[in-house]
């Protein structure tokens, strides 16, 4: 299966791009130009990063007719590139996700992308977050896709958009859309041992990035999904259905120690 992946040189975007490689996919990989990469600091600690580049180009500015021939022929489009820094301005929100996400729906239509992955955020729910507290009126049960959402920052709300893109996609254009509200990923993952708290809740562990996204990518689908996706950590206040069901994927067991990791 051809796979494309924006921002393939990211942290998320790595470990899909080698894990979906590794089991025979052909994956192309899509990233802003090495300088802009290099200036913005991104992942620049990994080595491979920018071996994961087969295309340089930045979503804000390329035109349709370039991403729609960057996207041709391709089975499977998984769109992680963004601004995932919460404190930065609406513009930003506007220029870097809402723009770009609403012309990869719009080019892999036009390019006959039969499914398309897009990656949410649990911000898209933060505000729900104190009714299921100790002490809330929700307390004692996970939050689920159908309490609603409720954001707190134009990036959750940026987010949020996407979700209702890949819905309206897969409803008048008969496109397989998911959309992922996606835990916390972590280059050094002993840290959700050390500092614990809401860091460890929300974690998600490279081998579950890779187990979810693969899943996300092979099994049969019909139509929308919306689910989170996450290890199943100490402390989890995210319900992970309908995406275990659906997609028929389970987390690993939580390490009882970072040094257990797989």
């Amino acid at each position: 299966m051809r796979v494309a992946i924006t921002g393939a040189a990211g942290l998320i975007g790595g470990i899909v791009h080698d894990h979906l490689s590794s089991l025979g996919h052909e994956v192309v990989g899509i990233d802003r130009p090495l300088e802009d990469w290099l200036a913005a600091g991104r992942n620049t600690e990994d080595e491979n990063a920018r071996n994961r580049v087969s295309i340089e180009m930045d979503l804000t500015s390329v035109s349709d007719e370039e991403l729609c021939a960057v996207l041709e022929g391709s089975d499977c489009l998984i769109h992680l590139a963004a601004d995932a820094n919460p404190s930065n301005d609406d513009s930003s929100m506007v220029r870097n996700n809402i723009e770009p996400t609403t012309a990869i729906f719009r080019c892999a239509k036009a390019s006959h992308v039969s499914r398309v992955i897009v990656a949410s955020s649990g911000l898209a729910q933060v505000g729900l977050e104190p009714l299921f507290a100790e002490g809330g009126p929700m307390h004692g049960r996970l939050i689920q896709i159908e309490d609603g959402v409720a954001p707190t920052s134009t990036y959750g709300a940026s987010k949020i958009y996407a979700e209702v893109l890949a819905e309206m996609h897969a409803r008048i254009h008969g496109m397989e859309t998911i959309a992922v509200r996606i835990g916390t990923v972590i280059p050094d993952e002993s840290e959700h041992w050390r500092r614990g708290g809401r860091l460890q809740a929300t974690a998600f562990l490279a081998e579950d990035v890779r187990r979810f996204f693969q899943a996300a990518v092979e099994q049969p689908l019909e139509g929308y999904l919306l689910t989170a996706a996450q290890s199943d950590s100490p402390g989890r206040f995210l319900d992970l259905e309908p995406g275990l069901s659906i997609l028929n994927w389970a987390p690993i067991s939580w390490p009882d120690s970072a040094e257990n990791l797989q």
